[in-house]
């Protein structure tokens, strides 16, 4: 499936239709002779694929999702609202939002969450969710991976990508105070997860042994 968001220019050259559909050059020559495909030819007699003649056929075929109305959304988190009292939420908007800029942003959308990213029922994360599955949702902007989610990232993205959304990191390899706060915060989270069931573990077992 093609985004028609992403078909920006207005010609293509053949070898870049080769590789978008996948076709051989005698192919797209022959999808040009029989109309499937309008080219014309520039002043140095190159062929030109148009775009109006690719979108027609990709929607023909079944391969163009009309994109033009969903809207982009950038998706910050922090863990705490001391976090957020401090600034740390609305400075990732800000990168996030710098970023996006050059990006041509279609009806932007901000949706936030002050939560753990071990916590799956986050209300921002729902809404999301909700507007990827009903194919609202062409991009979301996320500064790190784990804003998202602190594990389980890959079966987001298959979500995502079944619903032909695209998830964008701008700074996977960026790590600051905050994050590294959360990090070590979530860690601390599931050692008590666990201690907690196994200090349970050890009361039942005691009294089955008194038993």
């Amino acid at each position: 499936m093609i985004n028609k968001s992403s078909l920006s220019k207005d010609f293509y050259k053949p070898k870049e239709i080769k590789t978008l559909l996948g076709l051989s050059l005698t192919t797209i020559q022959n999808m040009t002779k029989d109309g499937r495909l309008t080219d014309v030819r520039t002043d140095t007699n190159r062929r030109l694929i148009t775009r109006d003649s690719l979108i027609a056929y990709l929607d023909n075929v079944g391969l163009l999702v009309d994109d033009d109305n969903r809207i982009d959304v950038i998706y910050a988190r922090v863990s705490t609202h001391k976090q957020k009292q401090r600034g740390d939420l609305d400075r990732q908007i800000q990168t996030v939002t710098n970023f996006v800029i050059d990006k041509n942003p279609k009806s932007l959308q901000v949706i936030t969450d002050v939560g753990s990213g071990l916590n799956d029922n986050r209300k921002g994360l729902s809404k999301l969710i909700s507007l990827i599955q009903n194919k609202q949702v062409n991009r979301v902007f996320i500064t790190h991976k784990d804003r998202l989610t602190r594990f389980g990232f890959n079966y987001l993205k298959a979500i995502t990508d079944f619903h032909n959304t695209q998830i964008i990191v701008i700074s996977s390899q960026v790590e600051d105070k905050s994050i590294s706060e959360e990090l070590a915060e979530d860690i601390i989270s599931i050692i008590h997860s666990f201690s907690g069931k196994m200090y349970g573990l050890r009361h039942v077992i005691k009294e089955r042994i008194n038993d």
